[in-house]
């Protein structure tokens, strides 16, 4: 399911990546024999796991194995085909759209299905001085690409401690959430209005999608900024094509990054190619940097296209996922890019660039995280792949999804989770033994596991101790047992938790 509008001659562009051929590895995420992958018309399509039958996160490919890597997880949100045919956008039978942590062999960490529509942006942030998850749940109209939802905070037990929407009755957009120093959230909004849109091509009266943002204090839900496009941003700065119709959506700019520039906003507009800078005061731009009235001059392969994920980083550069225009004469391949911006002479300049390894065209969302270390974790988005370069420019870690499923964006971060609930035990009885397994949805410091086993629910002890290995962990028990359970242990051997005791069926 695209989360983006698509580009000119988008459709070559999807069939393009569908035929792109893929570097041989290992297929990951079955951990166990019993974490065979499901089969839909012969092809893989995701995990089925004996002690959790209700999570099927999907299958993942390592291409490049991880290498100098910066600690953390992989964050990723899987959802449905990247196509404009919304009855095509749904997973592959055998994968459900949800949030998914994953470790860099492929294993999924934690997997959090959508209760209802997708889940989109999984971040690890900060809120009240300690590390959380946030994301955006709701649906997503499929065109032009852009969601009615809201946004959710999770603890490091995975319980919901906020819930983000939207002020003045609007519908929280899937691009953006960003919660800052303060305890407000900066979000954006699709706004649909009506609009004379015959001066660049179109009809009275027409639907046009206006850009939103908000910030919002999130004890209160109270409205603290917001910015609207339209006074200041003309419908002809839009590179988008303008429906025929008056019905058809006009997403003249699209919003999808934002993030705090000292008193300042940085706001990103994928149709406009434009990054503009909102004094948080005045709700006034006071720069653009690219599209048609560009304040600066773009130096030589600066200037960038449809794109996403615009930060202002420490050092002062403005690191850009280029999403890149397959249009002649446009470069034709996706990129992470970081900029030189010199706001006293107008100039850009470009200090580092990054293309995938098989150089992807993104045709729409898509991520470039700048690292603590110096290194970047990119989601080509629209293409189902993510890349770790190290500072060198060198690809560190490299995978994809193995069947026709994107994650908006993708990012590395460290991450401690400790679910409330109780470890997960299967048991299947074998030749003369007992198959075992274990799984602990999103607890981290799980080092191994202790099998308990014995003839009824109430007389069951310890019998073998083996160590995890990966989500569901398969452990082979001596004899014919009638009941099973298992303790999760640390590093340290301690028990952190002790699931209920089943009978083995």
């Amino acid at each position: 399911m695209p989360a983006d509008k698509p580009t000119l001659g988008r459709r070559s562009v999807l069939r393009m990546l569908a035929a792109a051929p893929v570097i041989p590895a290992a297929l990951v995420g079955a951990g166990t024999a019993a974490q065979a992958a499901s089969r839909s018309g012969g092809t893989l399509v995701g995990q089925d796991l004996v002690s959790r039958p209700d999570l099927h996160p999907p299958l993942v490919e390592i291409i490049t194995p991880a290498a100098g890597t910066e600690p953390g997880y992989v964050l990723l949100t899987p959802v449905g085909a990247n196509t404009l045919d919304p009855e095509a956008a749904a997973p592959p039978a055998g994968v459900q759209p949800g949030a998914l942590i994953m470790d860099d062999t492929g294993q999924p960490v934690w997997f959090g299905p959508a209760a209802q529509g997708v889940i989109f942006n999984l971040q690890v942030q900060q809120y009240q001085g300690k590390p959380v998850l946030t994301h955006w749940e709701g649906s997503v109209a499929v065109p032009p690409g852009f969601g009615n939802g809201q946004y959710a905070i999770l603890d490091e037990t995975y319980t919901r401690i906020a819930t983000v929407q939207a002020a003045g009755g609007l519908q929280g957009d899937l691009h953006e959430f960003v919660i800052t120093p303060r305890g407000t959230a900066l979000i954006v909004i699709y706004h649909e209005v009506r609009a004379d849109t015959t001066p660049v091509g179109g009809q009275p009266n027409s639907k046009v999608l206006e850009g939103v943002v908000q910030e919002i204090d999130i004890a209160s839900g109270e409205l603290l900024f917001e910015w609207r496009s339209l006074p200041d941003v003309a419908l002809d700065e839009s590179f988008y094509p303008v429906p025929k119709d008056t019905e058809t959506w006009f997403d003249y700019i699209h919003l999808n990054a934002v993030c705090e520039d000292g008193d300042a906003l940085l706001v990103s507009a994928r149709c406009t190619h434009t990054v503009y800078r909102i004094d948080r005061r005045t709700g006034e731009i006071t720069w653009r940097l690219g599209g048609r009235r560009s304040d600066f001059e773009l130096g030589p392969d600066a200037a960038f296209a449809w794109q996403h994920d615009v930060r202002r980083q420490v050092d002062g550069t403005i690191s850009i996922f280029d999403n890149a225009d397959p249009a002649p004469p446009g470069r034709g391949k996706s990129r992470a890019l970081a900029l030189d911006v010199d706001e006293t002479a107008k100039t850009t300049t470009v200090v580092r660039s990054n293309e995938s390894p098989e150089g992807l065209l993104a045709p729409n969302q898509g991520n470039n995280q700048v690292l603590p270390n110096g290194h970047l974790f990119v989601g080509w988005g629209g293409a189902p792949y993510f890349t770790e370069f190290g500072g060198s420019d060198e690809v560190t870690f490299h995978g994809r999804f193995t069947e026709s499923i994107t994650s908006y964006r993708s990012h590395r971060s460290p991450w401690v989770g400790r679910p409330l609930d109780a470890p997960a035990v299967a048991g299947k009885p074998g030749n003369g033994a007992t198959s075992v397994y274990a799984c602990w949805n999103g607890a981290t410091e799980v080092a191994a596991w202790r099998v308990l086993a014995g003839p009824d629910e109430q007389h069951v002890a310890p019998v073998l101790d083996a160590p995890r290995s990966g989500f569901e962990t398969r452990m082979e028990v001596g004899g014919a047992q009638a009941y099973v359970a298992v303790q999760a242990l640390d590093a340290n051997g301690v028990v952190l938790g002790t699931s209920p005791t089943v009978p083995v069926a």
